[in-house]
């Protein structure tokens, strides 16, 4: 089989990110063909996007990425949308990310996303393909939006760590090189977004010893740069200032450091699609603690006790939950969380995506 990948958008953004480690999974295969084309960042024009759908149709099937932010945003990632759909005639499996639920009629029938959701379903269904959610509440947030046949569900994939982050000596030498010598260090990964629950970590601080420290390794997106500032000013607020350190944006060798010194993953959501992070942590078998999201019950269904799952969404709950996972002590890795991620390892999900490009395939025909 002869598949073909699209990537476009911000270059070391994670859905971006995500097409190109899948790419790149797929070409280790020896029954898979694969042709990658870049059709640029997130300026790119429909005159270019025309071009990489020309281009894919060497291929049986093509796999992209939908996030309407990377094809532009609004309309103008409807237009472009529609351009490379146009010059590629081929069966099409879409990836649909950041599937948020659209609860209210202006949300579900009037939203730009919404209409380009409807024709992107639409055309994909004409050629036999598939829209792909990396969950089944994903699926139900699709209902009404997308024809149920359309949709298959293929979990987040779970890299392999090219440098494991086990071993007492490698995390506390990790703490020592950020300044958290001799603390215990609760952590949340990536991009400063609301949803993820920083406030609640900065109140569940004042629950927990005074050697707990949170560590925020990521940064906030670009022209929100106020929300760090905002945070510090709460922790003030709280009592807890010296024990909440901001990072900023993280390159691999720091987040590296960031990941080995964790004592206990964070993810206090308050709502999700798939997560990137959530899959970062469970790469590296730290203990999870995480909120009650019927996304995390479904990873919790996969490997009963792999997610440390807290109600109700409170600091001293989240606390509480924390100081369980500081009360076992060593070791660093979670062996339910470990093997979690076997199950969900990159070529495992491609064998998953290769059932959805031979049911297109099989379909179109």
């Amino acid at each position: 089989m002869r598949v073909g990948y699209l990537h476009l958008g911000r270059k070391g953004g994670g859905v971006h990110r995500y097409g190109r480690m899948i790419a790149e999974a797929a070409r280790a295969r020896t029954d898979l063909a694969v042709l990658d084309v870049d059709a640029g960042e997130r300026e790119t024009d429909r005159h270019r996007l025309a071009a990489a759908g020309r281009a894919l149709m060497a291929v049986d099937v093509v796999h992209l990425q939908w996030k309407p932010a990377d094809w532009g945003g609004g309309l103008r990632a409807l237009a472009r949308l529609r351009a490379f759909v146009g010059a590629c005639e081929r069966p099409l499996v879409v990836t649909l990310h950041d599937v948020v639920a659209r609860d209210t009629v202006r949300r579900r029938w009037f939203g730009i996303d919404a209409w380009a959701l409807r024709w992107l379903a639409r055309a994909v269904g004409r050629r036999g393909g598939r829209l792909v959610v990396h969950a089944d509440e994903e699926v139900r947030r699709l209902a009404g939006l997308v024809p149920g046949e359309r949709i298959a569900v293929v979990p987040h994939f779970v890299e392999e760590r090219e440098r494991p982050v086990d071993g007492v000596a490698a995390a506390d030498a990790a703490r020592e090189a950020l300044g958290l010598g001799g603390k215990r260090v609760m952590s949340i990964l990536g991009f400063m977004v609301r949803r993820k629950g920083y406030r609640l970590a900065i109140e569940a601080l004042r629950y927990l010893p005074p050697d707990a420290v949170a560590l925020f390794a990521g940064g906030p997106i670009a022209g929100r740069e106020a929300r760090a500032d905002e945070l510090r000013a709460y922790a003030r607020q709280q009592g807890v200032a010296e024990r909440v350190v901001i990072t900023g944006y993280v390159a691999a060798d720091r987040l590296e450091q960031a990941l080995a010194a964790t004592h206990v993953a964070l993810c206090p959501f308050r709502d999700m699609s798939a997560s990137g992070s959530l899959s970062t942590w469970i790469s590296t078998g730290r203990p999870i603690v995480t909120s009650d999201l019927p996304q995390f019950r479904e990873y919790d269904e996969m490997e009963p006790g792999a997610l440390r799952i807290f109600q109700p969404l409170s600091g001293e709950s989240l606390a509480a939950a924390v100081q369980a996972v500081l009360d076992e002590g060593p070791p660093l890795r979670d062996p339910r969380v470990v093997a979690l991620g076997e199950r969900l390892a990159t070529p495992r999900v491609v064998e998953h995506y290769l059932e959805v490009y031979g049911a297109a395939l099989a379909a179109s025909s």
